[in-house]
């Protein structure tokens, strides 16, 4: 047996991910997206294969050639695959026979910003598509809410509803559903007579620029003025009919906690009435809230799944670090999970007789796989299908983080992880980085996290942890760092690197910490307020809320979260922000920032940086000046091996670790 090695940044390249799961009706074949990076010419590819559910044999590859080709969906009879491909410029639906054969062009729109939604009778299928004027250099904003991260600017620009025609002599022609600048569709989904459309939408005006409430919105399938079935307080989306058409279920949350909510679901009846809470009293939020750094193009989210008899809606939770199934009954909200392990499930799809499900899975020494599950009762049994990245992992080692739990001062119990140096022995002191998530409201957990396998494998521990403010352990304690940043979270922090040096193996003298978004925020606030970290490495993260208010995309979202607007009352925002406290600075600090982040502008870096530098402090920045605030996850291929380059260097020589 040859002797395996750490893990390397370039690895990016040989990884395959894979997502988007979509089990035929009869439930015997699996299409899944496979992706990979291609070093040469330093761009992502996509493709759609093909899987029995039996696991006989190995996928086969359905599409090929130039372009990314991903979000698979059946036709309601099997006989039909319909994806989004980018072959001929911008995203189109294309269709091709399920028994194998050419794909043939079906849309010539716009930009399709949505998988496919079949109707019940095959004939049409209906999408999201982007509308409005072809990108300026020169924009006249009116309104409050005019960029989005990765996105762009949104002046000029919405998403509405489009139906196309899939078979007849009018194929490949599309009608417009919906219409104005005022409003945005999301989620369209087929009543199961075909006559209507639910879809998920906002209205611009007023204070929904300030809370993004949705309404989800029924539309004649024939044309015609939408009707609004809802009247939220807050996000309602992913809107999915009941078999008998009289419910339509979907995701969102009141707002009662505000920022830190738990996702629910809810049902509301099409005839008209009040909207109920599903999982109201359930603890966990549903959904996939674990924070990833490797994941598929185009991966989409989690949604809910009617039973065929009505009488159950099957959703992903998360909870403690892993993400699994559940059943909830529809007449008293009683939730049954149907998975357990330590591991996250963050793609899914059903048969149309509800016996088998197709699931994407990820765990801390496993990239990921296709499994399929059957379903018996109150259990799934599942089997993995696909060994995807299996020749890598023979040639590389992969660590299994060890849980541990610790309580703060007056806090609740928690729980956190390490990656230990493979081989390490009880009589070793390796060096740690505290790792430190974004968010706030996600969690870590079971998954493979290519960036603490990169650290540990080379020989820094690793400690990551779910301090308050996460998601997957109620909502009181998500809610409990609300507009009091750097407190409770901070206690919490530092009560996980007591916890995990005493456990032994770990220099305490010899601890970076390191952290993205919310954890850049938290990194920066760690090193003004202690000189306990050897070295810190801080990534798109805030240094002023007073300014982020204001640059970012969604600075204002969280006004009511700190009281008031920053003009009101600026020592609340300046008491919670580490320019406040940068003098006291003494660890050196990487900051690592992209240009055209929306979400945590580069001014906040910029800040930082040039503070530090001003008062002579050991600071560098890594700026990357075409890449988002998604960099760590959907950046170029070559930007995403730099930056893990440089983190992996920077520990390396100051933690003073060869």
């Amino acid at each position: 047996m040859s002797v395996k090695r750490a893990i390397r940044p370039e690895d990016l390249f040989e990884l395959k991910a894979v997502s988007d799961p979509q089990i035929s009706p009869d439930g015997s074949t699996i299409a899944f997206v496979e992706t990979t990076m291609d070093r040469d010419t330093n761009r992502y590819v996509s493709r759609i294969r093909i899987l029995s559910a039996s696991g006989d044999g190995e996928p086969k590859r359905a599409t090929s050639g130039p372009g990314l080709d991903y979000a698979p969906r059946w036709s309601p009879d099997g006989s039909f695959l319909a994806f989004l491909s980018t072959r001929s410029g911008e995203p189109q639906i294309w269709i091709m026979p399920a028994s194998g054969g050419d794909a043939e062009l079906l849309s010539d729109l716009r930009d399709v910003a949505s998988a496919p939604v079949w109707s019940p009778d095959g004939r049409s299928v209906a999408c999201i598509v982007e509308v409005g004027s072809d990108e300026k250099d020169v924009l006249v904003i009116d309104r409050l809410r005019y960029k989005l991260d990765s996105v762009g600017f949104l002046v000029d620009r919405n998403w509405h509803v489009f139906i196309v025609q899939a078979q007849g002599p009018g194929r490949g022609e599309y009608r417009q559903m919906t219409f104005g600048q005022d409003y945005n569709f999301s989620s369209p989904a087929w009543s199961p007579d075909g006559r209507f459309l639910a879809a998920a939408g906002n209205r611009l005006p007023a204070r929904t620029e300030i809370d993004l409430i949705n309404e989800i919105w029924v539309i004649p399938a024939t044309g015609g003025t939408p009707r609004r079935l809802t009247r939220s307080t807050g996000p309602a989306d992913h809107p999915l009919w009941s078999p008998d058409g009289r419910f339509v279920a979907y995701l969102g949350h009141n707002q009662r906690s505000g920022y830190y909510s738990n996702r629910g679901i809810w049902i509301v009846p099409v005839s008209g009435g009040e909207p109920m809470e599903l999982t109201a009293g359930f603890r966990y939020p549903v959904g996939d809230y674990a924070i990833k750094d490797f994941l598929g193009y185009g991966q989409p989210a989690a949604v809910p799944h009617w039973s065929r008899d009505g009488r159950h809606l099957y959703m992903s939770v998360s909870a403690h670090g892993a993400v699994h199934l559940w059943r909830f009954s529809v007449s008293d909200g009683r939730a049954v999970p149907l998975t357990r392990g330590t591991y996250v499930i963050y793609n899914y799809s059903f048969s149309s007789d509800d016996g088998r499900v197709a699931f994407a899975v990820t765990a801390p020494t496993l990239p990921n796989d296709i499994w399929i599950g059957d379903i018996r009762g109150g259990r799934i049994q599942e089997r993995r299908l696909t060994r995807i990245n299996q020749e890598w992992l023979d040639r590389t080692v992969a660590v299994q983080p060890v849980r541990f739990t610790f309580r703060s001062p007056g806090g609740p119990r928690e729980e956190g992880w390490i990656h230990y140096p493979p081989q390490i022995r009880p009589t070793d002191k390796v060096p740690a980085v505290l790792e430190i998530h974004g968010g706030p409201t996600v969690m870590y957990g079971y998954v493979f996290f290519f960036e603490f396998q990169l650290l540990a494998t080379n020989g820094i521990a690793v400690i990551s942890s779910n301090p308050r403010g996460s998601m997957g352990y109620g909502e009181e304690f998500a809610a409990a760092i609300g507009g009091d940043w750097g407190n409770l979270d901070y206690r919490d922090l530092m009560s996980a690197v007591d916890a995990a040096v005493s456990r032994g193996m770990l220099d305490p003298d010899r601890i970076g910490v390191a952290g993205g978004s919310y954890g850049g925020y938290m990194t920066n606030w760690i090193v003004t307020q202690n000189h306990r970290f050897k070295a810190a490495v801080s990534m798109r993260g805030i240094s002023n809320l007073y300014s982020f208010f204001g640059t970012s995309d969604g600075g204002y979202l969280h006004v009511d979260d700190f009281g008031a607007p920053p003009w009101q009352i600026p020592q609340t925002y300046l008491r919670q922000s580490p320019i406040t406290y940068v003098a006291n600075v003494r660890t050196p600090l990487l900051l690592i920032h992209s240009d055209r982040d929306f979400r945590v502008p580069i001014e906040q870096g910029e800040q930082f940086y040039t503070a530090l530098k001003f008062l002579g402090r050991d600071v560098r920045m890594l700026r990357f000046l075409t890449e988002t605030h998604e960099l760590s996850r959907e950046g170029k291929p070559r930007h995403r091996v730099i930056r893990l380059e440089q983190i992996l260097h920077w520990f390396q020589r100051r933690l003073n670790h060869s």
